[in-house]
């Protein structure tokens, strides 16, 4: 019995390590254009680690980062997953950084669409909050419909529905707002 049992545990071994073996194989054999092949048929190029910097008068305007991006080129569309977005000198608020779960880019025109945990920070320390976001290049702006969060040292801000203007640092919430402002630290004398 004792002999049964290790002449199974022998097979059993054997048997895997040959299954692997044929795995590795036909993996390996596989064609370029066989895994082509394999992606959906909507998808012109699939790319991993996306780093895409928008330029205007030798200037960086701004930067997206993605872990990964399937393009559609008949509409000029890029599907985004982990999406960092950056928007340089934006005067008053300084470089504004924001990330998302997803995102679409419409390189055509520049509109970027993200949700999924948004998350927008400027470099004075301010936040903002959302599900949905969406950036015009053109007018250089940042939209939602969604409720939204906005934090900074001096105050939260809650809202219904967002408008920012990032070339001239303004803000317009449009619905429900609901704001704290927290009181400025002073010296006495």
């Amino acid at each position: 019995m004792f002999n049964l049992r290790r002449l199974l545990a022998l097979i059993i071994m054997v048997s895997v390590i040959a299954l692997t073996a044929v795995i590795y194989r036909h993996l390996q054999q596989q064609s370029p254009r066989e895994i082509l092949e394999m992606l959906p048929d909507d998808i012109d190029l699939a790319l991993e680690d996306l780093h895409y910097t928008q330029n205007e008068e030798g200037h960086r305007r701004w930067t997206l980062d993605a872990n990964k991006a399937e393009y559609q080129r008949g509409n000029s569309l890029a599907k985004l997953d982990a999406v960092k977005l950056w928007f340089y000198s934006t005067e008053e608020s300084g470089d504004i950084s924001l990330r998302a779960d997803q995102g679409q880019l419409a390189q055509d025109t520049g509109q970027v669409d993200v949700w999924g945990n948004v998350i927008l920070e400027t470099t004075r320390g301010e936040q903002l909050f959302t599900e949905r976001l969406h950036y015009d290049d053109q007018a250089r702006q940042l939209s939602t419909e969604e409720p939204i969060r906005f934090v900074s040292p001096q105050m939260e801000l809650k809202g219904v529905g967002l408008q920012v203007d990032i070339g001239l640092s303004r803000m317009l919430v449009k619905d429900n707002v609901w704001m704290k402002l927290y009181p400025v630290n002073s010296e006495k004398k």
